[in-house]
């Protein structure tokens, strides 16, 4: 079940430089080996299988354990040759499967947006009580928080590396 979706516009106003759809895929392309550096509540993370050829052709896929102090996570993770990001966590005990993926859009030349999507492997309850309501909306909002705070690292790294370059 599509638990949550929502999209962000990949931007930076007066930008020096053009920020192109590789580029981006290259900042979601670090986050996915290196979370901690994204994630302030991420303690660590490590490959745990080697990257083989993905699902579809160009893309990666590996394993990873990722880290929130003592509670630690099992995801297989995917990088699709136009910069998707897909991890899936099996299930574990009452926790269902779950997967997230960022899915780079381009409508037009230049006007990048970044699509998150959540899924969870459940049915959707015939009736929401007020309680769960809340507790799932306050969900959406803290994965749109973190969504966003990704998005603005990989957004300022970008910035430094170009003006890097450009200086070098």
């Amino acid at each position: 079940m599509k638990f949550h979706e929502h999209i962000i516009r990949a931007s930076i106003p007066e930008l020096l430089f053009v920020l192109t759809r590789e580029d981006l895929a290259r900042g979601i392309a670090d986050f996915a080996r290196h979370p901690e550096n994204y994630i302030e509540e991420v303690s660590g993370s490590r490959i745990t299988k080697a990257e083989v050829p993905g699902k579809t052709p160009g893309s990666v896929t590996f394993g990873r354990e990722i880290s929130f102090g003592t509670l630690k996570f099992e995801e297989e993770i995917e990088l699709s040759a136009d910069g998707s990001y897909h991890a899936h966590i099996d299930a574990d005990g009452p926790r269902p499967a779950s997967d997230f993926s960022m899915t780079i859009e381009e409508p037009e030349k230049g006007s990048l947006f970044v699509r998150f999507t959540y899924h969870e492997d459940r049915e959707p309850p015939q009736k929401e009580t007020h309680q769960e309501a809340q507790l799932n909306q306050l969900r959406r909002l803290a994965y749109e928080s973190k969504d966003r705070s990704i998005l603005v690292k990989i957004l300022d790294d970008l910035v430094e590396l170009k003006a890097h370059e450009a200086h070098a």
